[in-house]
């Protein structure tokens, strides 16, 4: 039987109660800087012990030329140094979530290491990546309307191959990169795995409505390799 992968989880499977998506539930539009609660100075509270999503920024279209659709992440899980950013993987979440909305498969195909799609979609049984791509966005069309444009993306959580959570998506890759290519384990220098749910919300004709009202979150493999920043 043909399964839906990894790094387009979006419930294809599971629907639950239709709810609109209240915009002012989200963090505000236009802020640069938005905290799930912030820290009073008398809280001796390390930034490291703090949870995901206490440090959160939104990048926005007119502050950023590369990005299309507001997108916040907490910044101590993504960029790296903080003072001089390299927002690599949130281009990379981004472009995908537009590649979807825009049914784009070459965009989407562009953003997983080479080869490696074409793969997993041998091994999952479909006869070509667009095959595949058609049966997503189609899934997520039957789920969500078909004319639905995820317009707020919240990465509202990144796991890591100490995280339980994501351990199982983590072994599903390595057991496939050691059949596409082991020595390919040895360039690999950072593995997360970027969860797309929380606030994130689409519009479609009707309204704007919260997407894990409607799915669950889309969990998407983001890898080194060599320096550079791909899906798997």
């Amino acid at each position: 039987m043909k399964k839906f992968l990894c790094a387009a989880l979006c419930a294809v499977l599971a629907c639950s109660a239709m709810t609109g998506c209240d915009k002012k539930d989200k963090p505000a539009d236009g802020q640069q800087m938005v905290g799930n609660g912030e820290m009073s100075d008398d809280l001796n509270i390390q930034q490291d012990d703090m949870p995901y999503g206490a440090m959160l920024i939104e990048l926005l279209p007119e502050n950023d030329d590369k990005i299309q659709y507001i997108i916040d992440f907490d910044k101590r899980y993504f960029g790296g140094d903080m003072n001089n950013p390299d927002y690599s993987e949130i281009y990379l979440i981004h472009d995908y979530i537009v590649g979807l909305n825009e049914n784009d498969h070459e965009k989407i195909k562009s953003l997983y290491y080479p080869g490696y799609l074409e793969k997993v979609c041998e091994i999952n049984g479909y006869s070509s990546t667009d095959e595949y791509l058609n049966s997503l966005i189609t899934a997520m069309g039957t789920l969500l309307g078909e004319d639905f444009v995820i317009d707020y993306i919240d990465v509202s959580n990144c796991y890591n191959e100490n995280d339980d959570i994501a351990a199982t998506y983590f072994t599903q890759a390595a057991k496939i990169i050691n059949d596409f290519d082991a020595s390919l384990n040895e360039k690999i220098t950072s593995r997360k795995i970027a969860e797309v749910g929380g606030y994130t919300c689409y519009s479609k004709t009707g309204g704007s409505f919260q997407l894990t009202n409607y799915c669950d979150p889309i969990l998407l493999r983001i890898f080194n390799v060599d320096g550079k920043y791909y899906l798997f």
